[in-house]
C-alpha cells in the first residue's frame, strides 16, 4: 500500500518562473467566479516588492544580509510531516510532493500517481475553488482516489460543492481520519467507515472525523520530522510545530476556532513542548517556527513552559502568535526573551476601539500599543497585522490606526484588506450581516469575493490598505513584511534605521517602473469595478 501526500500553495515564488507563475494564474483565474480584485491585490504587492529587489544589488550590507539565504525556504509544511509520520505508523508507504512540483514535472508527477492509489492533497494554502480545482485535475486518474482536507475544505465543509477531480472531502483530526482512509484504501474503496464519532455524508463525497476523545493534544504522537528527512533527502535546521488546535476567542474576521471538526480548544502541556523541543534540537533543529492560533494561552501553561525552556539552557529559537494583552507585562516578555523566543506576531487590526469592538477583539488600541513598547523595550520582534475595511471602517478609524503605529511602531507589519472567504467567520452570519449591512458575494470559486457594507467596499478596502501601507512606509513606522519575509528571521534592531531608510527609497521608483505597474493598477481597476458592480 502506497500513498501519495501532496501540500503547498498554487504558488512557490523560490521555485517558478515568472512565465510558470503566469501560467499557473490564467489556469486558476479562468475557473474564478471573480478574479479582478484579486489581481488588482496582487499588482499592488507585486509593486512593492520589485520596486525592492530592484534596487537590491545596491543596498546597504544590512539590507543585503536580511534578504539573505532563509532558513525556513524549502521546509515542508507541517501537514506533510504530520501525514507522513500517520501513515508510515498504519503501515503504508509514503511518497510527498507540492502543488508546485505537480505542475512543474508532468513526468515525475505521472510516474508517483502510478505508484500511489491514495493521494491526499492539503487546501491549507489554496485560497479558493478556483485553485483547487485546475489543480486536482491535474492528479485525479481512472485508477486512484483524491481526498482533499485542510483549510479550505473545512471553510466550505457546511455545503461542500462537487469539484472535478476530487473523490472524498475529509475534514476533522489528521489523526482520527488517516486509519479510516487507509482502511478504505485497502478494502479497495468499497466501504468507507467513519472514526467513533464521526460521519459519513449519504453520496460518500464527505467524511467527517468528529470530536477527539478529550482536549489533551498529549494523547496524540507528535509528527516525526526524521520521517520528513528521509524522504527530502535533507535535514531541516528550522522546523514548525504545532502545541493548540482551535481558540478560546470567536474573533468575528476569523476562521482559526472552526479550521477542524472539534472546535474547542485543544493543547499540549508545557511538559510535552518542552520534551519535543528538546527531542527536535537534539537531532539538529536550531528554529521552530509556532503555528497555534495563539501560543501564550493559557497563561499557567506558557510560564510552565518558559521555566522549563530556561533550565534546559534554552535548546531552540522560536517564533510565535500572541495576543497583545499577553505582552504587557515587562517581566513576561523578558522570560520569554530568555526562553529563546525571537519573534511574536500581533493581531493588532485596527486602531480603533470601535473597530475592535465590532471584531469581538476583546482588547483595545491602549493595549496594543503597550504590548509593542514592551516588546520593543525588551528586544523581543514584532510582527503586526492589520486589517482594512471591517464593518464600520471609516476615514476617522484609519486615521486611529494610523496614529497607532505612529504612538507604537512595528518591527515588520502586514497590511490586508478585510475578506470574506471563510462563510464560517461570525461576521459572515445572519445577524451579523443585517446589523452591518453586510453584502458579499458567496460564490466559493471567487478568488477575491466582493463585498460591501455602510462605510466601505472592497475595491476601496484594497485602495486603502496600499495607502496605509506606503504610509507607514513613506513615515518609516515599520518594515513592510510583505518584502522582507525571508530576512525576519535575521532581523537586527540595530539595523532598524537603516532598513527603514532602504524602504523609504523603494517608494521613488524610475519612469519605467511607474509606467508598467501604473498600466496594471489602471487595468485591474476597471476590472474591479466591474466586479463590484456586480454584487
Amino acid at each position: 500500500m502506497r500513498a501519495l501526500v501532496i501540500t503547498g500553495g498554487l504558488f512557490e515564488p523560490a521555485a517558478e518562473t515568472p512565465w510558470e507563475a503566469l501560467q499557473k494564474q490564467w489556469r486558476a483565474s479562468r475557473a474564478s467566479a471573480g478574479v479582478w480584485l484579486d489581481l488588482r491585490l496582487k499588482v499592488m504587492l507585486a509593486d512593492r516588492y520589485a520596486a525592492m529587489r530592484g534596487r537590491v544589488s545596491g543596498a546597504p550590507e544590512a539590507v543585503r544580509r536580511l534578504l539573505g539565504d532563509d532558513p525556513a525556504t524549502g521546509v515542508p509544511e507541517l501537514t506533510e510531516v504530520s501525514l507522513a509520520s500517520l501513515l508510515e505508523a498504519e503501515g503504508v508507504e509514503v511518497e510527498v510532493t507540492t502543488w508546485s512540483e505537480v505542475c512543474a514535472d508532468p513526468a515525475a508527477t505521472e510516474a508517483r500517481l502510478g505508484r500511489c492509489p491514495l493521494v491526499l492533497a492539503s487546501t491549507t494554502l489554496l485560497r479558493d475553488l478556483s485553485e483547487l480545482s485546475p489543480l486536482a485535475s491535474l492528479v485525479k486518474r481512472p485508477h486512484n482516489r483524491v481526498v482533499v482536507g485542510g483549510a479550505l475544505v473545512s471553510m466550505l465543509i457546511d455545503a461542500w460543492p462537487s469539484v472535478p477531480g476530487v473523490d472524498l472531502a475529509a475534514a476533522g483530526d489528521g489523526e482520527r481520519l488517516v486509519p479510516a482512509l487507509v482502511a478504505w484504501a485497502r478494502g479497495g474503496f468499497v466501504a468507507l467507515k467513519p472514526p467513533e464519532g464521526g460521519r459519513v455524508s449519504a453520496d460518500g463525497a464527505v467524511l467527517r472525523a468528529g470530536p477527539m476523545p478529550s482536549r489533551s493534544l498529549d494523547d496524540w504522537p507528535s509528527p516525526d520530522w526524521r520521517v520528513a528527512e528521509r524522504l527530502r533527502g535533507r535535514a531541516f535546521p528550522f522546523i514548525h510545530y504545532e502545541s493548540v488546535r482551535g481558540c478560546p476567542y470567536r474573533c468575528a474576521f476569523c476562521n482559526y476556532p472552526f479550521l477542524f471538526d472539534d472546535n474547542r480548544f485543544r493543547l499540549r502541556s508545557a511538559a510535552r513542548v518542552a520534551e519535543d523541543w528538546a527531542i527536535a534540537a537534539e537531532r539538529g533543529a536550531r528554529w521552530i517556527s509556532c503555528l497555534d492560533s495563539l501560543f501564550t494561552l493559557p497563561p499557567r501553561r506558557l510560564d510552565e513552559l518558559l521555566e522549563r525552556l530556561i533550565a534546559a539552557g534554552r535548546p531552540v529559537e522560536w517564533l510565535c502568535y500572541a495576543r497583545a494583552d499577553d505582552l504587557t507585562d515587562p517581566v513576561r516578555v523578558r522570560r520569554l526573551r530568555e526562553a529563546g523566543c525571537r519573534q511574536v506576531q500581533i493581531g493588532v487590526e485596527s486602531g480603533s476601539a470601535e473597530i475592535l469592538r465590532n471584531m469581538n477583539k476583546r482588547t483595545t488600541p491602549e493595549i496594543n500599543a503597550r504590548a509593542l513598547q514592551v516588546c520593543r523595550d525588551e528586544g523581543l520582534t514584532t510582527v503586526i497585522t492589520l486589517i482594512v475595511g471591517f464593518p464600520g471602517e471609516t476615514e476617522r478609524s484609519l486615521a486611529e490606526t494610523r496614529a497607532l503605529v505612529k504612538r507604537a511602531p512595528p518591527d515588520f507589519f502586514f497590511v490586508a484588506p478585510f475578506s470574506t472567504k471563510s462563510p464560517r467567520v461570525p461576521i459572515l452570519s445572519a445577524e451579523s450581516r443585517a446589523e452591518h449591512d453586510l453584502i458579499t458575494d458567496r460564490d466559493p470559486s471567487s478568488s477575491f469575493p466582493a463585498w460591501r457594507h455602510r462605510t466601505m467596499d472592497t475595491l476601496q478596502a484594497i485602495d486603502q490598505a496600499d495607502a496605509l501601507t506606503r504610509w507607514i512606509m513613506a513615515e518609516g513606522l515599520g518594515l513592510n513584511a510583505g518584502m522582507f519575509f525571508q530576512g525576519m528571521l535575521r532581523y537586527d534592531p540595530a539595523t532598524r534605521a537603516e532598513l527603514l531608510r532602504f524602504q523609504r527609497e523603494t517608494l521613488d521608483v524610475g519612469p519605467g517602473h511607474r509606467l508598467g505597474f501604473g498600466a496594471l493598477r489602471a487595468l485591474t481597476r476597471w476590472g474591479s469595478e466591474a466586479q463590484q458592480a456586480r454584487l
